[in-house]
This record gives C-alpha cells, sequence and structure tokens, in this order.
C-alpha cells in the first residue's frame, strides 16, 4: 500500500470513528449515496448496538446526531447538534419514519430513509412486509453475503 493510500485509509477510518454516515455521503454534494446490501447492513449493525432489532432510545439518538451532523460541509461532529435541537428532530424524524408508531425504528422504516440498491428493497415491499428485523436478517443471510 502506498503512502497516500495509507494516509486516505487513515483518514476514512478517522471519519468512521467520528461520524459513522459520513461514509455513505457524497463528499462534494453531501447526499447520501445509494447503499449496497452489505453497506446498509453495517448501518444497521453500527446503531443497533444492542441487537434486538430495533434502534430506539440512545441508539436512535447517536444515529439522528450523526445523519444530521454528516451533511454538514464542515468537518462537525455529532455533539454539534444540541439537545433542544434533537427533541425537535426526533419528534419530526418518528412523525416520518415511524410507521407503526411504536417509539423505535425497525429495519423496513430505516431502509424508507436511506437510499439502496432497487434491488434490496424488494426485501422490504409494503405488500408482502416481513415481520421483524429479525426475520429479516434471516431473509438477508440467505440472499446476500454479508
Amino acid at each position: 500500500m502506498s503512502t497516500a493510500e495509507q494516509i486516505a485509509s487513515k483518514r476514512l477510518n478517522l471519519e468512521k470513528a467520528t461520524n459513522f454516515m459520513r461514509q455513505y455521503r457524497d463528499p462534494d454534494s453531501r447526499e447520501l449515496k445509494k447503499l449496497s446490501a452489505n453497506q446498509f447492513m453495517e448501518v444497521w449493525s453500527h446503531y443497533d448496538k444492542d441487537g434486538n432489532g430495533y434502534i430506539e432510545g440512545t441508539e436512535l439518538d447517536g444515529f439522528l446526531r450523526e445523519f444530521v451532523s454528516s451533511a454538514n460541509i464542515s468537518d462537525v461532529g455529532p455533539e454539534a447538534v444540541s439537545d433542544e435541537m434533537l427533541v425537535e428532530l426526533k419528534a419530526c424524524f418518528m412523525e416520518a419514519y415511524d410507521d407503526n408508531q411504536d417509539g423505535k425504528i425497525d429495519i423496513r422504516e430505516l431502509a424508507q430513509l436511506l437510499p439502496m440498491e432497487e434491488n434490496f428493497l424488494l426485501l422490504f415491499r409494503f405488500d408482502n412486509p416481513l415481520e421483524s428485523s429479525v426475520e429479516f436478517m434471516k431473509v438477508s443471510n440467505n440472499t446476500y453475503i454479508l
């Protein structure tokens, strides 16, 4: 690996450590890139820290802080989102994406927010929805190499 590649790799690892979502944004436009199945599962696993099949509580707070601050062109961290801003953001986010109004985000609800490759979206069809995130994990493990 060349010195330039090593520096680029270290920078990417630092960005992952400081703001996980930043790696999925275009560096110039700051728009989210279309995620592959593997990338989507990386995001899911990163934020569903307890593995219970939901992003909720402090997991959701962390996701929202990083999601919003990753859109900033300046290199700001998740702490740039104040507690007051987070309360308002969470209320708007849950109203828009918490379809079953259970106060937490399941994998199908997150799939509505993040742009993904179309073939991956077939797993989240609304006319034949999966019952849970656990069911999704079984299907995805059989469908994709993770």
